[in-house]
């Protein structure tokens, strides 16, 4: 009986090794591991793996030629207004802050002083043109004796010396009252130049010197930005000079002013820098440009035609120099291109790419000779810059 136990223990243990077998090979047949070429089959059935990047495509288009700079708003006339004679003030003619035109009343000192010097002049030169008819009626009248045999020559040529001493009186008369008049007008303060003016440095009643600084105005409209731009821009700054397009985007805002034109290139270069100073002159009608204001500066010098134009971050630094990776048949190919400049995002390239082929701009970093792609997206074709 005990080895009827034993053979039926060990049927059932033989039962559920072929069943656990039996499971495992089904298992492993599902799986391709077995039945469908071996163990290697799944592993061959897996899709390759590819790297996803971002593409667009190089663009044969015309492009501008542009220089950026860091520009600073200068008023084109600046004048402090001095005073040229000791005296009080007695009226301040203007605003703080006013515009004014050339020509406009500032202020006005106490003339009293001058004006009684003034008359005193006239009445001497007056005094001094009565002397000098008297002294032309004695001449003449000396020079009818004289002829006559009646008076000798020597009372002749005194009396012809009298006019001419009292004629060089009057006209010293008259220039010291000429002179005089010019000081009256320098206790009349106009304005030298049309403009803007600050804050006056004196008011009514305050006693100035000689040379004390009274008020400065400043031309505003129309107004200069200076810039400086590496020296080798001369000669396309030179060519393109009546037809550049200069435009300033202030800074701290995103207001763009955009009439400007090339009115002074300086007469030197820096020898310690490597530029050149440059002004444009903006109409400044709205008077949106205040001197002293920083902005970035763009001088669109002309457009070039013809140039490939791709994206700036296609373009990647190697030991090598430059290069962009190219995708051919969803290939990436590393290619060595030279880049002349960037322009709003977008890099020229002068050699190693052509119109219409596709680069990587994104994904580069996992990209090497070679390497499979996937594109995420159409690739990219964007208007030219300045079109």
């Amino acid at each position: 009986m005990g080895g009827a136990k034993r053979t039926g223990r060990w049927r059932f243990y033989f039962l559920f090794f072929c069943l656990v077998a039996a499971g495992g090979a089904g298992w492993a047949w599902s799986q391709g591991l077995i039945g469908k070429g071996g163990g290697t089959a799944k592993a061959q059935s897996q899709p390759e793996r590819r790297v996803a990047v971002v593409v667009a495509t190089a663009q044969d288009r015309p492009m501008p030629v542009r220089i950026e700079a860091l520009g600073t708003v200068e008023p084109q006339v600046t004048v402090t207004i001095r005073s040229r004679v000791a005296s009080q003030v007695t009226s301040v003619a203007f605003e703080d802050g006013a515009v004014v035109n050339k020509g406009d009343l500032l202020f006005q000192l106490d003339p009293r002083e001058v004006d009684a010097q003034i008359l005193q002049a006239r009445a001497t030169l007056a005094k001094d043109k009565t002397q000098l008819e008297k002294a032309l009626r004695d001449m003449e009248r000396y020079s009818g004796l004289a002829a006559r045999n009646t008076v000798s020559q020597v009372t002749l040529d005194d009396a012809r010396t009298t006019a001419d001493a009292q004629k060089a009186t009057v006209d010293q008369d008259e220039a010291n009252l000429k002179a005089l008049e010019v000081q009256r007008t320098y206790y009349d303060i106009r304005s030298p130049a049309s403009g803007r003016l600050g804050v006056a440095a004196v008011r009514p009643g305050a006693v100035i010197r000689v040379d004390d600084t009274l008020a400065t105005v400043r031309q505003i409209k129309p107004i200069y930005v200076a810039f400086g731009v590496p020296e080798h821009y001369l000669r396309d700054i030179r060519a393109a000079q009546n037809d550049a397009k200069v435009e300033i985007a202030l800074q701290g805002s995103k207001d763009v002013v955009g009439d400007g034109r090339i009115s002074v290139i300086d007469n030197t270069v820096d020898p310690q820098t490597g530029t050149l100073m440059v002004r444009a002159v903006f109409e400044n009608a709205d008077e949106r440009l205040w001197p002293g204001t920083l902005g970035a500066v763009s001088v669109t010098l002309r457009m070039e035609s013809g140039v490939v134009s791709v994206p700036a971050e296609a373009v990647q630094s190697g030991q090598s120099g430059t290069f962009v990776f190219v995708v051919e048949n969803d290939t990436a190919h590393v290619r060595p291109v030279t880049m002349a400049r960037t322009v709003d995002g977008y890099a020229v390239i002068t050699a190693g790419l052509k119109g219409g082929e596709v680069v990587v701009t994104d994904g580069q970093l996992s990209l090497r000779e070679g390497s499979r792609v996937s594109v995420k997206g159409a690739a990219a074709s964007t208007p030219a810059p300045g079109a």
